[in-house]
């Protein structure tokens, strides 16, 4: 249904016509805003919100702690692995070339499951292609034993952001990080089914009239390889894990906040404390790279912060 070319008022309007039309504002919203957009502080996200809530008051503890600074991600389902990749690249841009290096490795020795998972090597091909480009230009110059060409400048910041704001680029990338994610759950089945519990009887994802919850294949398919599908908690171990990547997700949510009427938060109650929840601690203590900064969750969104 077209906004434009309905002349009905919003009271003549289904609760279903209005949800759609809803859904199909923020789509417009969405599609306007960058892929990746300029480092901004991140008080403006914090003026987003009314004075005294609670989402104000833990964006205003954040800065209060240190984080200060905001990138956001386009909120179109992508937006966790956008943000999970750019904040992982960003941060290898800041140490020496090799470890770009090591984790195009890590990349490539992953490719090997995605055919035995059924997936075509003409097909993850194409996709894997602008990802492994990247990691190239970040990585040594083959005088040092890397593949990117002697003389060849080192890709910069300004132009990782200009490369995921393009938009092939930036879908080819989401694709091959959802193919990894599905790859490891499909191939980690009976250690991740147990968890599927929770979408038991979920019709979008299981066809069948029999009850019960999905298989790993039909929550992959539906969950993990679809585009514009939101991340849970599930497809962040499974990412995170297949690549040995520590991460760390602020989550901005009603939690520890009281919603009495007349209730107020500031940054300093109790209530205002942000909640932080660490992937891949291990690989964390054995000195692998983790993101830059965190990413920060708020429901149904993650953008990237990062201190001063």
């Amino acid at each position: 249904m077209a906004a434009s070319s309905d002349p009905r008022s919003l009271g003549e309007l289904s609760d279903h016509e209005i949800a759609s039309l809803t859904a199909a504002l923020k789509d417009e919203q969405a599609q306007q805003r960058p892929l990746v957009g300029p480092i901004e502080p991140l008080a403006r996200l914090a003026d987003e919100y009314q004075p005294g809530t609670s989402y104000r008051a833990k964006i205003e503890r954040l800065e209060a702690d240190g984080w200060t600074s905001l990138r956001r991600s386009r909120g179109d389902g992508d937006c966790f692995y956008r943000a999970f990749i750019f904040s992982l690249l960003a941060a290898h841009l800041s140490l020496p070339a090799a470890a770009s290096a090591l984790l195009l490795s890590t990349f490539e020795s992953l490719l090997p499951l995605l055919t035995a998972c059924g997936f075509e090597e003409i097909v993850w091909s194409d996709f894997w292609e602008p990802l492994r480009e990247i990691l190239r230009r970040m990585g040594p110059e083959e005088k040092d034993g890397g593949a990117r060409k002697d003389g060849e400048a080192r890709l910069g910041l300004d132009e990782l952001v200009s490369l995921f704001n393009d938009p092939e680029t930036n879908s080819c990338i989401i694709v091959h990080l959802r193919l990894v994610t599905s790859a490891f759950l499909r191939s980690h089945a009976d250690d991740y089914t147990p968890f599927l519990f929770a979408l038991e009887d979920d019709r979008r994802v299981v066809a069948s009239a029999a009850a019960g919850p999905p298989t790993m294949a039909q929550f992959c398919a539906y969950h993990v390889e679809a585009v514009s599908r939101e991340a849970d908690h599930l497809q962040i171990v499974a990412l995170t894990r297949a690549l040995g990547t520590p991460a760390r997700i602020a989550y901005l949510d009603q939690s520890g906040v009281s919603t009495g009427a007349g209730d107020r938060v500031g940054p300093a109650d109790d209530g205002a404390e942000v909640n932080f929840v660490e992937f891949e601690e291990d690989a964390a203590k054995r000195g692998a790279v983790g993101i830059e900064g965190a990413l920060l969750y708020r429901p149904g969104h993650y953008d990237m912060i990062s201190r001063a």
